[in-house]
């Protein structure tokens, strides 16, 4: 008969090797579920990205262009970058998670600045599968707080998103990030005057009043042409022009420390 010595010994033995498996076996879960490798940062240069096999048509491809147009204008013009990228699965990260870690994986923004911002949409699966977040990279979050992003989320994007306007709803969380990342106006003043699903419409006529003024006030001294300095955007109402230097067609390296908002639909 084993000692009572024997015993204690065996059974710590055994504790052991259950407490050794139970961690390897939930170590291999974690890295089946969460390593699976996030794409690539593209090649030629984009910033928007329709990485969907089953949404390959997200948007159309004249709408495509366009937004990539105004993307690399923005890029050009003020050296932030918004990248817009469509996605099936989520690979088992969180939305959050996703759009952080491929924010930094790509480089969104530039190096010294931390500037980019990253635009993430996935619009398979049931109700309250389809998500959206919008991640703030560190140099822009004082502008962008975590607050405001989800306004922009729940009254610019998400509204067209289950209309099946998604064009639409890039197209007016695009202009309001556009804006506040420029200092158009302050975060204050877009919480105070979005809602009701309208977002940004409050700013927008400001805009559309102000360039009329400008566009009569120009022919007025004969004047044909704009003032210089700037480039509209068609869709939007922001005119940026001069300033910071752009990322040269590339992402800069920019680095994202998990700001931003998402939501459902």
């Amino acid at each position: 008969m084993k000692s009572l010595l024997e015993k204690k010994t065996l059974n710590r033995n055994n504790m052991t090797k259950s407490i050794f498996l139970s961690g390897f076996f939930l170590l291999m879960i974690n890295l089946i579920g969460l390593g699976q490798e996030l794409p690539a940062k593209p090649s030629p240069f984009r910033l928007y990205n329709n990485l969907s096999q089953a949404m390959p048509e997200f948007i159309s491809s004249t709408e495509a262009n366009q937004l990539e147009r105004r993307l690399q204008a923005f890029d050009d013009s003020t050296g932030n970058q918004i990248a817009v990228i469509i996605i099936d699965d989520l690979l088992g990260y969180e939305d959050w998670e996703y759009a952080t870690e491929i924010g930094q994986k790509w480089g969104v923004g530039q190096e010294d600045k931390d500037n980019g911002i990253v635009f993430l949409i996935k619009p398979t699966g049931g109700q309250g599968e389809r998500k959206t977040f919008i991640s703030i990279g560190q140099g822009l979050e004082g502008a962008i707080p975590d607050a405001l992003t989800g306004q922009i989320v729940d009254y610019e994007a998400i509204p067209y998103f289950k209309e099946g306007r998604f064009y639409d709803g890039i197209n007016k969380a695009v202009t309001v990030l556009m804006d506040l990342a420029n200092g158009e106006y302050g975060a204050e003043e877009y919480a105070e005057n979005a809602g009701g699903g309208n977002g940004g419409l409050w700013f927008a006529g400001i805009f559309v009043i102000f360039w009329l003024f400008a566009v009569l006030y120009a022919r007025k001294n004969g004047h044909t042409g704009g003032s210089g300095g700037g480039t509209f955007y068609g869709g939007g109402f922001s005119s940026y022009g001069g300033g910071s230097s752009s990322s040269g067609g590339s992402f800069g390296g920019g680095s994202f420390g998990g700001g931003g908002a998402g939501g459902s639909w």
